[in-house]
């Protein structure tokens, strides 16, 4: 089995430097390709086991997601473990739990460097245990009240307000909102976001019509089907999460409504189903590759520089209002 011996004859290159560049240093970058053409050509594999012994690190980051069933979620970590592998830093996946605290738990057992958790209340306390244990902490998507660590969120507000702005332009005066779980951070936002949008365009929201609820596709259906069969009803609907976005189509589609012609709708994080919709779905996205690239470089810096405590950093991306077809002028 080749070793950095074998390495160090083959590319001339000190043993310092060898090792910094497989423990995530930074080298020249004549010197990175030397190294890697040399470990090609002599067949050299990292013996990261070994390596972990030795160094007293793992070179793996605990990944937390509420459930394995998101797209955004999913889609976000599938980008930092892209960016974290450039770095020789592998990613342990773990969903939550009915325990409170026992994913986080089961991660902190593998001895992870650092965790990049998509959080929920459930996961604070643990959470809080693990950074005072000195376990760096990346948060996405949303922020816990009371747990100061490095974040990477979407400027909600602005979500909500470029959804209202856009049907306010259109004509609208009754929107509908549906805002999801009111225990989630993020959602919170979208709901006081969507109202404070509301009111500084000088329209009234129906406390009726902006509908909280799971975060799931039978909970858009089911709401708007009873937005659908009231005895009136908004001429448009926001839908703030992908889920929900799905669930509202469904019910449209189940009661032969027109879009936009009698009802105007706006979706979230629907890329790939505004490409089949007809007409195309106005919506509102998320930047998913930066959301991705600023969690992994978050953590990679925390595990890269002097551990010494220093400010948090909580990175706030903007969303984009993407318009389709399916925003028109109120129906009669």
């Amino acid at each position: 089995m080749a070793t950095y011996k074998d390495l160090r004859a083959r590319t001339g290159l000190s043993l310092a430097t060898i090792s910094k560049y497989y423990n995530g240093g930074n080298v020249l970058e004549e010197n990175r390709v030397a190294i890697e053409r040399a470990a090609l050509g002599l067949g050299y594999r990292v013996n990261g086991f070994a390596r972990s012994l030795r160094t007293k690190k793992s070179r793996t980051i605990g990944v937390l997601l509420p459930k394995l069933d998101n797209e955004f979620h999913l889609t976000v970590i599938a980008g930092a473990e892209a960016a974290l592998r450039l770095h020789g830093i592998s990613v342990l996946v773990c969903a939550g739990s009915d325990t409170p605290g026992a994913a986080v738990e089961f991660l902190l057992s593998k001895m992870v460097d650092g965790i990049i958790a998509v959080p929920t209340e459930h996961d604070r306390d643990a959470l809080q245990t693990a950074v005072s244990r000195g376990v760096p902490l990346v948060l996405v998507d949303r922020l816990l009240d009371g747990l100061a660590s490095d974040a990477v969120v979407l400027d909600n507000e602005l979500a909500a307000r470029q959804a209202v702005e856009h049907l306010a332009a259109a004509g609208h005066i009754r929107i509908a909102a549906l805002v999801g779980d009111q225990k989630s951070w993020t959602m919170r936002k979208r709901r006081s976001g969507f109202l404070a949008a509301m009111s500084h365009a000088g329209l009234a929201a129906h406390p009726n019509e902006v509908i909280a609820g799971p975060l799931t596709v039978a909970a858009g259906r089911a709401e708007v089907n009873r937005l659908l069969v009231a005895p009136s009803r908004p001429s448009a609907v926001v839908c703030f999460n992908y889920e929900l976005t799905v669930g509202a189509l469904i019910a449209i589609n189940e009661h032969g409504i027109a879009v936009p012609e009698e009802l105007s709708v706006v979706g979230f994080d629907s890329v790939e189903l505004a490409q089949v919709t007809r007409p195309r779905l106005s919506m509102i996205t998320q930047p998913t590759a930066q959301i991705a690239a600023q969690a992994a470089a978050l953590i990679y810096a925390r595990l890269s520089v002097d551990p010494s405590p220093r400010m948090h950093t909580v990175v706030t991306l903007a969303s984009e209002f993407v318009p389709g077809g399916s925003v028109g002028p109120p129906g009669e």
